[in-house]
């Protein structure tokens, strides 16, 4: 594994982009990584970025719940288009229940919000197959 690990984050808060990416900074920092994150609130965006340059990433994080486009559409299009993608994206979501509901054979990634920085850890070294510290 590189270095550098790339994330996407797909979330129309600012103040979420902002702690997401702090505490991504400061954990893989802790385990000697860099971090190249992009950030985008736009969930059209998001959706484009991944089918065309979606391999790049080693982790996506994802709202649900953002205007135009929801989280889950998002995950769902990319069942089609990136299926490569599915294991690398970690919802960030305060509604768990509707993802399981809509997926339910589905293996899923989710951070339940509010969160607290032992959570994210926990789930992002799940999703990129660190050891816990």
């Amino acid at each position: 594994m590189s270095n550098v690990i790339k994330v996407l984050i797909i979330d129309d808060e600012d103040t979420v982009q902002s702690i997401l990416s702090a505490f991504l900074n400061r954990h893989l920092g802790e385990k000697g990584f860099e971090s190249s994150i992009k950030t985008l609130s736009d969930p059209v965006q998001g959706l484009f970025e991944l089918t065309t340059q979606g391999g790049q990433y080693s982790v996506v994080l994802l709202d649900m719940r953002l205007p135009k486009l929801t989280g889950d559409e998002i995950y769902s299009s990319l069942i089609h288009v990136n299926p490569d993608l599915l294991g690398r994206v970690i919802f960030v979501t305060g509604y768990p229940d509707d993802l399981t509901e809509r997926f339910p054979d589905m293996n899923l990634n989710i951070l339940k919000k509010p969160f607290r920085y032992e959570n994210f850890t926990e789930k992002l070294d799940e999703v990129l197959k660190l050891e816990q510290a």
